[in-house]
């Protein structure tokens, strides 16, 4: 077979191994089945060399994701990647080696995402994932450490507010290069490059899909809050605005996105309080107006959950050592 034709051919070649696995982002049932290489011959950066691609998708109960390799036909040159992270988690950030921003080499890095990304499209970056970007960019302040006898943790933000309605998000990935993220976000994938001179590109997969649906909470006043498994959002005057997402880290999320981690909101006085399930029960107050969640001292709301009422301006507790009534008005002194 001449140069010409095998740049035009596609080979397939299937290698099995015995694992586990579910979903990409989230897997619900899992069933045994047979993990599969996948490899493909193909010119992709069309330069009339047969590049070599292979993809494999591979999982367990609580981890998974696609590694990819591709060859460079031409020249040898080898870029591998893998999507592989938690399943309680909403992002991965992918650094990628800064030649396949190239012209030339624009097929490459198509092939690429789509074997990382498969079925999962580019997309701007929306609200909801602002707020987890927002929240990383900024250091988590320990509030408790700082003598703030009421928050173990505060999370600041930037409100962004929008017109119209808030949606369910998607998911969907996008290419970033902001140094704050990159270097922020905590890196998991061992497979994967690290952020260097080399290295100052990302791609950034939102799983945005495992918030489901997005319903408002029956609540009285102007301010309509929003709630989803996996985050809040509220309207007001026409706008909207996200302000709190679970993250396995960042919140002490579950282990598993199938499990909603949101039991319970109410709001009150401008503040959002959320009863957070995940590797521990929290109560998270969001002051959405300045930018800021503080995760209640577990004292206060107790690793295995416990009652909260608000009513006559303070929030009632109930369940931990030192529970009992709040006023607000202290909430929003120690929120700033």
């Amino acid at each position: 077979m001449t140069r010409t034709a095998l740049a035009c051919f596609v080979g397939t070649v299937m290698a099995f191994g015995v694992v586990v696995i579910g979903s990409r982002s989230d897997p619900g049932a899992q069933a045994l089945v047979l993990a599969e290489d996948k490899v493909t011959h193909k010119d992709f950066n069309g330069d009339g060399a047969v590049d070599m691609l292979t993809t494999r998708a591979d999982g367990g109960s609580g981890f998974g994701g696609e590694s990819v390799t591709l060859r460079d036909g031409k020249t040898g040159r080898t870029y591998a990647y893998s999507s592989w992270g938690s399943y309680g988690r909403f992002l991965r950030l992918i650094p990628f080696d800064d030649d396949l921003m190239k012209p030339e080499n624009k097929g490459f890095r198509t092939a690429l995402e789509e074997a990382l990304f498969p079925g999962i499209p580019q997309g701007p970056i929306e609200n909801s994932l602002a707020w987890l970007i927002d929240a990383y960019s900024h250091p988590v302040e320990e509030a408790e450490a700082e003598g703030n006898p009421l928050f173990s943790q505060k999370i600041r933000f930037e409100p962004r507010w929008t017109e119209g309605q808030p949606a369910p998000p998607t998911s969907y990935y996008v290419v970033t290069s902001d140094e704050t993220l990159l270097r922020g976000y905590p890196i998991y994938q061992e497979d994967n490059p690290a952020v260097d001179s080399a290295h100052r590109q990302a791609w950034l997969v939102y799983y945005g899909e495992n918030h489901a649906t997005l319903e408002p909470v029956p609540a009285a006043g102007d301010v309509t809050v929003f709630q989803s498994a996996h985050g809040i959002a509220v309207s007001e005057g026409g706008r909207s605005c996200w302000l709190f997402v679970n993250d396995e880290v960042l919140t002490d999320g579950p282990a598993k996105l199938r499990w909603p981690s949101i039991k319970k909101v109410l709001l009150s006085s401008g503040l959002v309080f959320i009863h957070h399930a995940g590797a521990a029960d929290h109560l998270f107050v969001v002051d959405f107006r300045n930018g800021v969640a503080g995760r209640l001292n577990p004292a206060l709301f107790p690793p295995s959950g416990g009652e909260f009422d608000v009513r006559e301006g303070r929030l009632f507790l109930r369940g931990g050592a030192e529970s009992g009534p709040v006023d607000l008005d202290m909430i929003k002194t120690s929120l700033k």
